[in-house]
């Protein structure tokens, strides 16, 4: 059975664009991750899914039921995590997850106090108190604590600290080992290449491709920020990638690249360098080198 299934699913505010026409297939059992720049159409497309908001066209299923429009039974089966998490600001941290705990049949004290410990929570503090990472981590709480067997997260990691970030992670592989499925949207790179099983791409709110992970476009793409001294130039890398001046660091470059390491070392160590690091690129260095032409919407998402 599919976890997730959308046809040619459609948002438009007025004349400004969500999504358009987003078919996506989400295999029960996997983690799946949803990427693309700031203002994609990220978000629109989960809170379509959701039926948090009415779609201008098409239709979304979650776990084989159409997704209702006012609320239903289907959502005692679905974790979601919204990219701002906001709650009753006078509500104590333990009130709301036990308000939370009302309505579900089944409350597992003992698995919500494992996530309050392994998240760093303090229950014990009013929500207006709370920072967003704090509120994020509350959020987290009270959409796993009732065993969902489809868990949605957007944006998850924002407003975490490093260590939180590697928490929440490990618990959703687990929560993945027992038959959950994950399905999270993100603009950072590492957190897909890190636990998903398969990605979806989505620019200017249409999906442009689905690809497991191992086979994610720029997956093998660096970032060499270097300086060159002597009377080096730019060209001296020619063919190794595209390179771009910096214009907030005079003298620096910026060296896109998916040349293998080993050649990409020989090629930087017969240059004069005052100084060089290499990094992973963001989603959005993938997506402004590889689809720089895609198609465009217009608009802004929410």
């Amino acid at each position: 059975m599919l976890a997730i299934e959308t046809s040619e699913l459609t948002k438009y505010y007025g004349q400004s664009r969500g999504i358009i026409d987003v078919s996506l297939e989400v295999k029960e059992g996997e983690i799946f991750g949803f990427i693309g720049p700031n203002g994609a159409g990220k978000t629109t497309a989960i809170r379509t899914l959701l039926g948090l908001i009415r779609p201008t066209s098409g239709t979304a299923q979650m776990l084989g039921e159409p997704v209702p429009v006012a609320g239903g039974e289907l959502y005692r089966s679905v974790g979601y995590v919204p990219s701002e998490v906001n709650y009753y600001p006078e509500m104590m941290g333990r009130s709301l997850l036990d308000y939370a705990a009302s309505f579900h049949d089944e409350y597992d004290r003992k698995w919500t106090d494992n996530l309050i410990e392994r998240l760093q929570f303090d229950p014990g503090r009013r929500i207006r108190a709370y920072s967003h990472g704090n509120r994020k981590k509350l959020g987290i709480i009270q959409a796993l604590m009732h065993h969902p067997r489809l868990v949605i997260l957007d944006e998850p990691s924002s407003g975490l600290d490093p260590l939180i970030r590697s928490q929440l992670f490990e618990i959703l592989k687990e929560l993945n080992d027992e038959g959950v499925t994950v399905f999270f949207s993100t603009h950072v790179l590492e957190e897909v290449d890190r636990i998903c099983h398969r990605v979806g791409m989505v620019r200017e709110g249409r999906l442009i491709e689905v690809t497991p992970i191992d086979e994610l476009p720029g997956r093998d793409m660096r970032l060499v920020t270097l300086k060159m001294t002597g009377e080096q130039s730019p060209e001296d890398l020619a063919g190794a990638g595209q390179i771009t001046r910096m214009k907030e660091k005079p003298g620096y470059y910026q060296l896109t690249t998916q040349v293998p390491v080993n050649e990409l070392m020989r090629r930087l160590g017969e240059l004069d360098l005052e100084s060089i690091r290499i990094t992973d690129p963001s989603i959005e260095d993938i997506f402004f080198t590889m689809y720089e032409d895609g198609p465009s919407g217009g608009g802004s998402d929410v």
